[in-house]
C-alpha cells in the first residue's frame, strides 16, 4: 500500500528541484521521477504552472539520462511577445555561439577558436563586427544570466530545457539562415505556414 503522504512529498520534492536545477536529475535519485506513477504527477504539476518535464537523452533516440523542465509548448508564444530583457543584438551572439559551437564544432567537427577570438579577428560586411566591445561584454553578461551560454561562452544549461518541439524549432530557423534557398528550408517554410494557419483557426 502506497503511502500518499510520502508520495506527496516526493513529487514536491521533484518539482522544486526540476526549476532551480542547473544540471538534469537522474532518477536513480530521484523516487518521484524514477516511479512511473508519481512521475505522471509531477507532470500535472509542471503542467499547472506553463512547465512541462523534459527527458534529456543521450543523442537523439537514445536512453534517457534524466529529466529537467522547461517552459510548455502552450505558453512559449506569450512568453516571446512579453520577453523585454534581452536586446536583438543579445540574440544574436546567442546565435553566432550556437551556430560556432554546435554546428561547427560539435557537428561538422572541426577545430574552430573561441567564439571571442572568432569576433575579435572578423573583418567584412557580415554584420558580426557590429556587436564588439563594451556592448559585446553586456550581451555575455545577460545571456549568462539567463543561462543561455556558461562561463566558457558556450551553450548554457537553459538550452537543455527545450522541449522537442522547440529543439525542432530551433534547428529549423537554423536551415532557413544557413540553407534559405534549399528545398529543405522551403518545405519547412510550409509546414511552419501550415502550424500557423492551423494554431489561429483554433
Amino acid at each position: 500500500m502506497r503511502d500518499e503522504t510520502l508520495d506527496e512529498a516526493a513529487v514536491q520534492e521533484a518539482v522544486r528541484a526540476l526549476e532551480v536545477a542547473d544540471s538534469v536529475l537522474r532518477p536513480r535519485e530521484w523516487h518521484a521521477l524514477d516511479d512511473q506513477l508519481l512521475r505522471e504527477l509531477v507532470i500535472q504539476r509542471l503542467k499547472g504552472l506553463g512547465r512541462q518535464l523534459i527527458a534529456v537523452t543521450h543523442g537523439e533516440g537514445g536512453p534517457v539520462e534524466g529529466y529537467l523542465s522547461g517552459w510548455s509548448d502552450d505558453v512559449v508564444p506569450y512568453l516571446v511577445q512579453q520577453r523585454k530583457d534581452l536586446e536583438p543584438h543579445d540574440l544574436a551572439v546567442l546565435a553566432l555561439i550556437y551556430l560556432h559551437t554546435e554546428m561547427l564544432g560539435r557537428i561538422l567537427g572541426e577545430d574552430v577558436p573561441s567564439v571571442l577570438q572568432q569576433l575579435d579577428e572578423h573583418t567584412g560586411e557580415t554584420g558580426r563586427d557590429v556587436v564588439r566591445g563594451q556592448r559585446l561584454s553586456d550581451s555575455l553578461a545577460r545571456l549568462r544570466a539567463h543561462q543561455l551560454i556558461n562561463q566558457r561562452n558556450q551553450p548554457g544549461p537553459a538550452l537543455r530545457r527545450l522541449s522537442p518541439a522547440q529543439r525542432q524549432r530551433l534547428e529549423d530557423n537554423l536551415v532557413l539562415l544557413l540553407r534559405p534557398d534549399s528545398i529543405w528550408a522551403r518545405d519547412i517554410r510550409s509546414a511552419q505556414q501550415t502550424s500557423d494557419g492551423v494554431k489561429e483557426s483554433q
